[in-house]
Order: C-alpha cells, then sequence, then structure tokens
C-alpha cells in the first residue's frame, strides 16, 4: 500500500506539473487545466487513503506505531470508516471532473445520483457499525460490572 501511494503521490506530481507548465504557457486552455488539476487532487486523495489504511493495518495486527490521533484505529470498524471517509472526497472530485466535461445533463444527473446514493449507503453503514459497536461496548461493561457484583 505505501508502494502505491508512492505511485500515486508520484502521479499527482506530475500532473500538477503538466497543469503548471499549461497555466503558464497557455493561458487560453483554462477547462482542460482544471481537470487535470482535479486528476492529481484525485492522485492525493488516494495516496493519503493508501497511507491511512496502511499504517492502520500495521498498527491493528503488527505492532504500535505513533501516529497523529485522527489516524489511530482500534479495530476494522474503525478502518472501514475512515476508508470511506477518504471515499467519499474521491467521489466528489470524480463529480466535478464530470461537470467539467460536461457533454450530457442527463448523464451528469445519472452520475450525481449515483454517487449521492453511494455516498448515503456508505453514512448508513457507518452509522449501523458505529451503533451495534457501541452495543457491543456497552454489553461488555454490563457483563464486567455484573461479575464484579457477584464477588462482592
Amino acid at each position: 500500500m505505501i508502494a502505491g501511494a508512492i505511485a500515486s503521490i508520484y502521479l499527482g506530481a506530475v500532473k500538477t506539473v503538466k497543469v503548471l507548465y499549461t497555466a503558464f504557457t497557455n493561458t487560453e486552455e483554462i477547462e482542460p487545466t482544471l481537470y487535470v488539476l482535479f486528476e492529481a487532487l484525485d492522485c492525493f486523495l488516494i495516496a493519503t487513503a493508501l497511507i491511512v489504511i496502511a499504517f492502520a493495518i500495521y498498527d491493528l495486527f503488527i505492532g504500535e506505531l505513533e501516529v497523529p490521533d485522527w489516524m489511530t484505529v482500534k479495530d476494522l470498524t474503525e478502518l472501514k470508516a475512515k476508508f470511506t471517509f477518504v471515499i467519499v472526497p474521491v467521489m466528489a472530485v470524480k463529480f466535478v471532473q464530470k461537470i467539467l466535461k460536461y457533454e450530457n445533463a442527463l448523464d451528469v444527473f445519472y452520475y450525481g445520483t449515483a454517487i449521492a446514493m453511494v455516498t448515503i449507503a456508505l453514512a448508513i453503514f457507518n452509522y449501523f457499525s458505529i451503533k451495534a459497536q457501541e452495543v457491543e461496548q456497552k454489553l461488555e461493561d454490563k457483563s464486567e460490572t455484573r461479575a464484579e457484583d457477584l464477588k462482592k
């Protein structure tokens, strides 16, 4: 995953250099330049997702790492939630790219609707995953309390 992240960062950097070159040499090509800039942003978002997932998997299965709090995961449910929070901006970038290459209003509408449906499904999935985890945690807490009460 780290190798994929490095490759994605490289591709994003190449696209950014291409945008800068085009912006300074040919000011008439604004729309293609914006499209390529959003492609570069997409590469950087994917690289970020790969890095977060790589560190989280290492932290979960191999050993502890000193990472910022926002990268810390306690279990696979939390890792899936973090991954979802990266997928949604990637889809948003893809939607903006679709708008920039505007060909047919109905296609853009269908594309946006599909992205909205996937985003809603991911949000619902995360909501119920977190709620199930909270219920499980409460049950564990209650069982520990009952065991302590029995000892007394």
